[in-house]
């Protein structure tokens, strides 16, 4: 289900079904997730269409003197980072307002279930084995320059290891003023920090290239 879309299709490529399924913990899935990480292209939609004014100048995006926010050249496709929990959260709620569904940064057992893939207790969303450098962007100069260049998880999810560490959703037992991201980026060296049950303890005001979202999107109640 997953290797269709490699090559980069990640582009502007929507929402993936992660289904209701047994797991190890529990039911778990019934809810859609973004195929990709959230791209500078849309973060930068963002920024312009709900008038933000103090996002800082990052390696990827700019601000024009007319108070326009624009993506620097080549990098309308990567994956989105030096993004705040709280700003990610704030996009977050934005598209919410945009779509009439809501739209959240997902808990850590949901970014997880995510990940496997439909493989429970799979270590990493490729499964077993393998090289990750071959399977993710990982132990490379920077951020892919577009999401989708590694083949996709059993359920069409694109980078979930590797690339950048994703923001999850505030859990309780984190101490005041942190927030976990999972997944591990494009600067690690070690394969150990891409497993799917790893969780890094960042600020939650940490504003690094090596961290990013992606947002998941609540299904609508059946009638």
């Amino acid at each position: 289900m997953g290797g269709w879309l490699a090559c980069g299709a990640c582009w502007a490529a929507g929402w993936v079904q992660v289904p209701c399924h047994a797991a190890r913990s529990g039911p778990a899935g019934g809810f859609d997730l973004g195929r990709c990480e959230v791209t500078v292209a849309e973060f930068v939609r963002f920024l312009n269409h709900s008038g933000a004014i103090d996002f800082p100048e990052t390696a990827q995006i700019i601000r024009r003197a007319g108070g326009k926010y624009v993506a620097r050249r080549g990098m309308r496709r990567q994956a989105v980072a030096e993004v705040t929990a709280a700003e990610a959260e704030a996009y977050c709620q934005w598209r919410s307002h945009q779509t009439g569904r809501r739209v959240r940064l997902p808990v850590g057992a949901e970014w997880e279930v995510a990940a496997r893939g439909g493989v429970d207790g799979a270590p990493y969303p490729w499964g077993w084995g393998g090289h990750p450098s071959e399977l993710a962007r990982f132990d490379a100069p920077g951020p892919a320059p577009r999401g989708g260049r590694h083949v996709a998880n059993g359920f069409g999810l694109f980078d979930m290891a590797g690339n950048l560490f994703e923001w999850n959703a505030a859990e309780p037992g984190i101490p005041a003023g942190q927030r976990i991201a999972r997944g591990g980026s494009w600067a690690e060296r070690d394969p150990v920090l891409l497993r799917i049950d790893h969780r890094q303890l960042f600020p939650e005001d940490y504003r690094g290239r090596d961290v990013g979202f992606r947002v998941l999107r609540e299904r609508t109640p059946e009638p």
